[in-house]
């Protein structure tokens, strides 16, 4: 896991609001961890899956930092 390959999708006309950080799944101790920008229009664009919460946080530190936005964490699962 790691880096996902999102050049498809594509960022024009969007805003980047935050970056997401989200566990998606619990099977495994660390858990399933997404990393995505999260646009002003309610889409996102994936950036990287995780199996453990630090990997994930430091690419959404990465990312937060990059885009000059904040960083949520979301720890529904």
């Amino acid at each position: 896991m790691g880096l996902l390959d999102s050049n498809d999708i594509s960022i024009e006309g969007h805003r980047v609001i935050h970056i997401r950080v989200d566990r998606i799944g619990a099977a495994t101790e660390g858990g399933l961890w997404w990393v995505a920008l999260a646009f002003d229009d309610g889409s996102t664009k994936p950036q990287g899956m995780y199996a453990n919460y630090d990997d994930a946080a430091a690419l959404g530190a990465e990312l937060a930092a990059k885009w000059g936005v904040e960083m949520q964490v979301n720890k529904l699962v």
